[in-house]
């Protein structure tokens, strides 16, 4: 075998021991910042819904109403929606700006907002224009 095979074989050797040490640190020690925040963690957090650039409109009619969301029925396909809302979501009725209390179910509403990348049923609301309110 000549000097220069050995040094290719020993060359490969190295780059595979080195994958494979990599690979194992990897693996047994997990990313600290995670495990730390998870593991100590007394409160459950709600993840963040992944927003995608476009808005959309959806208008529906409120099924269901609950901790700063909300379930639609859109009007013309029968489906449903959950809307998420937060401190940035604008209300507006009739009479002029509202606020999230002012809700009920069976009221005609507009949303437009940003449907979550993991969740085609699930969005985060802009804006929420209520059309026809119930008495």
């Amino acid at each position: 075998m000549t000097i220069k095979r050995l040094l290719i074989i020993i060359g490969i050797l190295l780059i595979l021991l080195v994958g494979v040490s990599v690979y194992t640190l990897a693996v047994l020690l997990p990313d600290t910042s995670q495990s730390s925040q998870s593991t100590f963690s007394t409160t459950p957090t709600q993840a963040a819904p992944t927003i995608i650039s476009s808005a959309q409109r959806f208008i529906g009619t409120i099924q269901s109403l609950g901790n700063q969301t909300f379930v639609i029925v859109l009007a013309n396909q029968k489906k449903t929606i959950t809307v998420n809302v937060n401190d940035k979501t604008k209300y507006t009725i009739q009479n002029g700006s509202a606020t999230f209390r002012d809700l009920k179910v069976g009221e005609l509403v507009e949303v437009r907002g940003h449907p979550d990348s993991m969740d085609v049923t699930t969005m985060l609301a802009v804006s929420i224009i209520v059309k026809q309110a119930i008495a």
